[in-house]
């Protein structure tokens, strides 16, 4: 891909996962080429790739829009990214040097110290970072990489689980929780612990909703 193409698609798919457009919305072309100064042949190719990595749903002789799963395509999401998570977990903490560890808690702390100094799109980016971190050092980057996908794909829900103070503060006590597993190098710990975390969504679901 051409540097002009690719600093689009990166563009584009980083405000999708920040949640400039919503669920659903539908994305013109001519509106995408105005926004981002970017020219046809871009957006198409954009469009395309972001719809193959399914934040994008293309609807034929339609268009595009901002992917909206189904309550079933989110319980298999998340499903499959418990196994892929904690299996990832548990491997985690037979590879991990001191030195991840220690980048890992740097990132757990920033965590904590935007909650009440930064905004929103700070604490998503740096929850990406720290994930992310996580998880490369399994030492199998193919792991890593299918795992920041999932979360990627799931992205577009609206879990609940920031939805207030308290919440995000649960989660930063998720991720010192990690920290203190990593630390112990207790990989069936640090198991639950991200098995726990990654389903806390499913605590803000209404009464009878969801599996």
């Amino acid at each position: 891909m051409e540097t002009a193409e690719k600093a689009f698609n990166e563009e584009l798919r980083a405000d999708l996962l920040r949640g400039r457009f919503r669920p659903g919305e539908w994305l013109k072309q001519a509106d995408l080429e105005a926004l981002y100064k970017a020219n046809r042949f871009e957006v198409r190719i954009a469009l395309s790739e972001l719809a193959a990595r399914h934040l994008l749903e293309h609807i034929p002789n339609r268009g595009y829009r901002v992917a909206k799963p189904s309550d079933r395509q989110r319980d298999q999401l998340y499903e499959t990214r418990s196994i892929l998570e904690t299996a990832a977990a548990r491997l985690v903490v037979t590879r991990i040097s001191d030195a991840d560890i220690d980048a890992f808690a740097e990132l757990v702390h920033r965590f904590q110290h935007a909650i009440e100094h930064g905004g929103r799109e700070q604490l998503r980016e740096l929850n990406f970072q720290l994930h992310d971190k996580l998880y490369r050092a399994s030492g199998n980057d193919l792991l890593a990489d299918q795992i920041r996908e999932l979360r990627e794909r799931g992205s577009g829900f609206a879990s609940g689980t920031w939805d207030n103070l308290a919440g995000v503060r649960r989660s930063n006590a998720d991720h010192l929780e990690m920290l203190e597993m990593l630390r112990r190098r207790d990989g069936e710990a640090l198991a639950h612990s991200v098995y726990r975390h990654l389903n806390r969504w499913r605590e803000f679901l209404p009464a009878g909703e969801g599996s």
